[in-house]
C-alpha cells in the first residue's frame, strides 16, 4: 500500500539493523515522500538512502537548550511539513536518544506514527522458543560496573526473560555477574543479528556461556530465561 502524504505528521520510521532486504516498502514510500528525516547520524542515513535511491533531506537531531527543545522542528510540523524520524539502525525509541523527540512531539500536539520494522530485541524473542509472557528489557546495560550489577540484580526480583544489550568491550565484566545471579538460568545469545556473521547461540547456563563465549565482535543480545520453575511439560504455558 503506497504512502498517503499527510501534513504535521511524525512518522518514526524503523531501518534495518544489517540486513537490507528488511527495509519494508511502507518505510520507503514514507522517507521518500516527508519534507525532512530527523535522523542521530546524517552520515549514517545518508550512506543507507543513497542505497535505497531516496533524496530526502536529513538533519542530525540533537538537543539543544533552549526552553523549549527542537522548537525549530516543532514550529515546522504545526505548520504542516511532514517528517521522519530514524535512528542509525533499527527502530528508534527502543534504546537511542529519539524517545525525547517522540515525547516532545506529543507534549506539543503533534500526531505520531509508528511505521515498523527490524528489532533485535524482537529478532531474538521470536526464535526463541520460550513463553515471552512477562519480557523485562533492559537495554544497553550500564557501562559502570556496579551500577551494570544492581541492574541485573534488579531484574532478578521478575519472573520471566529478560533481555538486554551489551557492547563488545564489555563482555568479560559481564560473564562473571550473570554466573553468580543467574547460575542455572537459561541464556540465548545473539550476535550480528541480521547480518552475513549472524549466531544466536544457546547456553544451559552462564557457566557454559563463561567457557564458551561467542566471538567478541558485533552487536550482542542477551536473553535469560529467568523462570524459577520449567516450562517444560507444563501444560498452562500454553495458555492465551
Amino acid at each position: 500500500m503506497a504512502y498517503k502524504r499527510e501534513k504535521g505528521l511524525l512518522y518514526v520510521v524503523a531501518t534495518p539493523i544489517g540486513n537490507m532486504g528488511d527495509i519494508t516498502l511502507r518505510a520507503i514510500d514514507v522517507l521518500k515522500e516527508v519534507d525532512l528525516v530527523l535522523c542521530e547520524s546524517a552520515k549514517e542515513t545518508k550512506s543507507l538512502f543513497h542505497k535505497l535511491g531516496i533524496s530526502t533531506p536529513v538533519l542530525a537531531l540533537y538537543k539543544d537548550h533552549s526552553e523549549t527543545p527542537f522548537a525549530n522542528v516543532l514550529e515546522q510540523l504545526k505548520q504542516g511539513k511532514s517528517m521522519a524520524l530514524v535512528s542509525d539502525a533499527g527502530t528508534p525509541g527502543v534504546s537511542d536518544p529519539g524517545s525525547q523527540m517522540v515525547r516532545t512531539a506529543r507534549e506539543n500536539g503533534i500526531s505520531i506514527v509508528p511505521v515498523p520494522g527490524a528489532s533485535a530485541l524482537t529478532a531474538l524473542l521470536s526464535v526463541s522458543g520460550f513463553q515471552v509472557n512477562p519480557t523485562y528489557f533492559l537495554g544497553f546495560l550500564s557501562e559502570k560496573p556496579s551500577k551494570k550489577r544492581r541492574e541485573l540484580e534488579r531484574a532478578r526480583e521478575i519472573e520471566g526473560l529478560i533481555v538486554f544489550y551489551e557492547s563488545v568491550h564489555k563482555l568479560p565484566r559481564l560473564y562473571p555477574i550473570l554466573e553468580e545471579l543467574f547460575p542455572e538460568t537459561e541464556v540465548l545469545m545473539g550476535r550480528e543479528l541480521t547480518k552475513a556473521f549472524e549466531e544466536v547461540v544457546y547456553y544451559a547456563n552462564p557457566r557454559e556461556l563463561a567457557k564458551n563465549p561467542p566471538n567478541a565482535k558485533g552487536e550482542f543480545v542477551f536473553l535469560l530465561n529467568h523462570r524459577k520453575k520449567s516450562l517444560k511439560g507444563n501444560s498452562d504455558s500454553t495458555d492465551m
